[in-house]
């Protein structure tokens, strides 16, 4: 799964990799958690991409309530068939721009961080879905998303059984573009980014607390000896 990611690539890089403008300077996010504000790249009522604000965890656009709990992954096994996710499937899929992700195991009784990253460097993005929300009286505004996941098959599993789905960027295009209805084996049609793309080692546990945000939480971990999926 994923449940706090990084982005801390400058604009310029990001407008390289998603070809769409940045706009305000970016700061770096060390400790991106559920219901704050992200960003995302989807396309707009012209076909152009845009980078856009939103917050992590997915409210149904039918929903009456927000609830305690933020849906922040979506499992693609059942994505197309749930019925919190199955609108933004199909017509609203978006890229999660990041340059790395936190999983955690226990070592020595203590939950331990991992920052996984890419080999070869970010940013990198998320195959990600959003929705709009406007309450029960429809007088509310707020647009949310979630990521997608599936099982791991490598060396990955000793972290977590699920990981992110990340899109290559050569399907970036055919990611955003919407679909109603979906065609037939649409998401199989996908060659997510591997998992041999990504290294990890263990991080300072400040990672743990969502109120640490610097560098500081890629600082190693004491005592820990830095891994690799290779």
């Amino acid at each position: 799964m994923c449940g706090r990611y990084i982005l801390t690539s400058p604009n310029d890089a990001m407008e390289r990799v998603f070809n769409t403008p940045a706009g305000m300077p970016i700061p770096p996010h060390y400790n991106v958690a559920p219901r704050q504000p992200v960003l995302i790249v989807r396309r707009d009522d012209k076909g152009n991409r845009r980078l856009v604000a939103v917050e992590w965890g997915l409210v149904p656009e039918w929903k009456k309530e927000i609830g305690d709990k933020p849906l922040i992954n979506a499992r693609i096994e059942t994505v197309v068939e749930k019925p919190s996710f199955r609108s933004s499937i199909k017509r609203q899929r978006c890229l999660v721009p990041f340059d790395g992700w936190y999983e955690w195991k226990t070592v020595n009784g203590r939950k331990q961080p991992y920052l996984i990253s890419p080999v070869e460097g970010g940013p990198m993005a998320f195959a990600g879905i959003w929705s709009v929300w406007h309450g029960p009286e429809g007088d509310h505004w707020l647009e949310t998303m979630a990521i997608l996941t599936a099982p791991t098959e490598g060396p990955m599993k000793s972290l977590h059984h699920r990981r992110p789905l990340v899109v290559r960027p050569e399907d970036y295009s055919a990611w955003l573009t919407p679909h109603d209805p979906l065609p037939r084996g649409f998401l199989e049609s996908f060659q997510f980014v591997p998992e041999t793309a990504f290294h990890w080692r263990a991080v300072s546990r400040v990672v743990n607390n969502v109120r640490f945000n610097g560098p500081e939480c890629l600082n190693p971990a004491e005592e820990e000896t830095q891994h690799s999926l290779f």
